[in-house]
């Protein structure tokens, strides 16, 4: 290509939906955005748009252009913030979603440190269980874990940290019941369960072969709060396997135990997710640097 400039100046055009409309968005005068697309399309020797005085369409080898000239954009706009974030104090609104547990038991207080190094950026968190949809909830960062890569052509999941996964009891449940030796026998003992009665959350585990074994419990007692079924462990109701950071306090002073340690699942890691389609602003990319390194002192 001999300027790059004339594929951003095409994703604008598209994006705009015409030359009139984009010369408004862009302040580029339609008839240099006209001619810099057909210099474009000489290029490629190809036809991107169909012009006539009522009616604008992308060819098919159009939109497949787009799409990478959508990418070339992305990037400049990348490019842009880390200069900006570089050059500039962090600053503005940042929205951010966890779960609750991620959000109690860490976030709320590494945001508010944030907070203390960046008096100008002001934190909304939204601490919520429930999927949610980053560009039409207007969701600046989410805090997520997953056992999968996650990956979409919306959002970037960057990697923060990874947590374990443990089947845990108290000392007194297993008194009473004694203490499983494998997989097939924990249906014999009291459970609890993440999630709903309709809807539970099964345990994984690392079965002989390497994969994944789950199993379904039949609980006892059922909650989508991971806090709420940790205390309900400590108090003997059932097992329960639970992020090693949810319960770690409760492992060290000895209210639980871990159990089945040979059958540990895969770890399971905490994405910062983002949309995509924007430069990330100043504020954002400092608070993903920020958690990035928080996760990282966990180990």
């Amino acid at each position: 290509m001999d300027d790059l400039n004339d594929l951003y100046l095409f994703s604008q055009v598209v994006e705009a939906g015409g030359f009139s409309a984009a010369e408004r968005v862009t302040g580029i005068p339609k008839s240099r955005l006209s001619r810099r697309i057909a210099a474009l399309e000489a290029q490629l020797d190809v036809r991107l748009i169909q012009r006539s005085a009522h009616r604008f369409h992308v060819t098919a080898i159009g939109e497949s252009v787009y799409r990478h000239a959508r990418a070339i954009a992305n990037e400049v706009g990348a490019v842009r913030a880390t200069v900006s974030a570089t050059l500039s104090e962090p600053s503005g609104l940042i929205r951010v979603s966890a779960s609750l547990l991620i959000g109690e038991m860490m976030l709320a207080g590494w945001l508010a440190d944030f907070a203390n190094l960046h008096p100008k950026v002001r934190v909304a968190l939204d601490l919520s269980n429930k999927y949610v949809d980053l560009l039409a909830e207007r969701i600046d960062l989410a805090i997520r874990f997953s056992s999968k890569p996650l990956a979409s052509a919306d959002i970037v999941a960057r990697p923060l940290g990874t947590s374990r996964m443990v089947l845990v009891a108290s000392p007194a449940l297993l008194a009473a019941h004694g203490v499983p030796a494998d997989i097939g026998e924990l249906n014999a003992w009291p459970a609890l369960a993440q999630g709903s009665l309709e809807a539970i959350r099964p345990w994984a585990f690392q079965g002989d072969d390497g994969q994944t074994v789950l199993h379904y419990p039949q609980p006892r007692f059922v909650t989508d709060n991971l806090q709420a079924l940790r205390e309900a462990a400590i108090r003997g109701t059932g097992l329960i396997q639970l992020p090693l950071h949810a319960c770690s306090e409760a492992l060290a002073n000895g209210q639980l135990s871990i159990l089945l340690p040979q059958r540990e699942p895969p770890v399971t890691t905490v994405y910062a997710i983002y949309p995509s389609r924007h430069g990330m602003p100043s504020a954002v990319r400092a608070l993903v640097t920020f958690l990035e390194e928080r996760f990282g002192a966990l180990g």
